[in-house]
């Protein structure tokens, strides 16, 4: 274990671990954020034990609770739904691995990088496709060697190519997009911080009742269920790239917009999907859409998407067309 470095950095609320590991390394004129990690003993990106944490904590002079607190730490496999899934602990919160980057690749926000200096952790989540502050696309890719987003990489600012990240042209996020991504981040804003107001108001209530692990479970279920209504039945996609999840997300964040007929018309697209431009009869979908429900939400809190998946199916007509239909 090594000494205490001479400058300590104070984390921002909410920032990520990385952006604290990057501003140490650069406030003591070291070269890589590596080097903070192995001033304190350790050999992998990310602490695990809590001897490395609490040594990490000591190099960098900061609370023990508070590096625990900004690290996702595995807690072993958890029930959810019919399946038992593994769990970290993140900033408070408890979420499936499913739902968080862990590792060494991570999102930034051009305009965070620019404007504020550090990055803010709630970018980890898999659903989060664009910045919830500055509503802009995040970058997981770097625009000009198109490598991933290096947690190690020289500077905060700094891609391992030298490309400036602070400086690269922000894309403006939808407001449908921007809908879940708020709503996910005051979900997780929840576990640390308080007199936040309590409800997103363009958001239905029951969404607004979850607590960030249900709410992240809900979006996903509804990300596959849209899928199903352009063809095929599979789980959102294993690549975790922004440019293959954020039209997923803007597709939910339109049907929470028309929240329950959204939810309707949906189904009836799932009973009707569009195949090579001609409507297909498809009731084995909602089928399989209605298995699914039951094996990944089967808890009471998510009883309000059972009673519209049923109600949904007895009706058996379109419902309300959404602007999703249109696009």
């Amino acid at each position: 274990m090594g000494r205490p470095l001479l400058i300590g950095v104070t984390p921002s609320p909410g920032e990520s671990f990385s952006s604290v590991l990057l501003r140490t390394a650069e406030a003591n004129g070291l070269p890589r954020p590596g080097l903070v990690l192995r001033t304190a003993g350790i050999a992998s990106t990310l602490p695990r034990l809590q001897s490395e944490i609490s040594a990490l904590a000591m190099v960098c002079r900061l609370n023990v609770d508070l590096v625990r607190a900004l690290l996702p730490l595995e807690r072993g496999p958890g029930s959810q739904g019919l399946a038992r899934r593994h769990r970290y602990q993140y900033y408070g919160a408890t979420v499936g691995l499913e739902h968080l980057l862990v590792g060494r690749c991570e999102r930034v926000c051009p305009v965070c990088i620019h404007t504020s200096g550090y990055l803010p952790a709630v970018h980890a989540f898999t659903l989060v496709t664009a910045c919830p502050f500055h509503a802009t696309r995040l970058l997981d890719h770097c625009p000009r060697c198109e490598r991933a987003i290096d947690m190690m990489r020289p500077r905060l600012h700094l891609c391992q190519c030298g490309l400036d990240l602070g400086t690269v042209e922000s894309i403006p996020a939808s407001d449908d997009e921007m809908r879940v991504i708020r709503l996910v981040c005051r979900r997780w804003q929840f576990s640390f911080m308080r007199d936040l107001p309590p409800r997103c108001p363009d958001v239905p209530d029951d969404f607004n009742n979850l607590d960030l692990n249900d709410l992240l479970r809900a979006i996903s279920f509804l990300c596959r269920l849209n899928e199903e209504s352009h063809r095929t039945w599979r789980t959102v996609t294993q690549s975790k790239r922004i440019r293959a999840i954020s039209w997923r997300v803007e597709h939910v964040g339109r049907l929470l917009r028309a929240w329950p007929h959204g939810f309707e018309d949906l189904i009836h697209r799932v009973r009707t999907p569009l195949i090579g431009g001609f409507a297909h009869g498809a009731p084995g979908r909602v089928g399989r859409a209605s298995i699914s429900l039951f094996s990944e939400l089967p808890e009471p809190k998510f009883a309000f998407i059972h009673r519209l998946l049923v109600s949904s199916m007895q009706q058996g007509k379109p419902g309300i067309r959404l602007a999703m239909a249109e696009a």
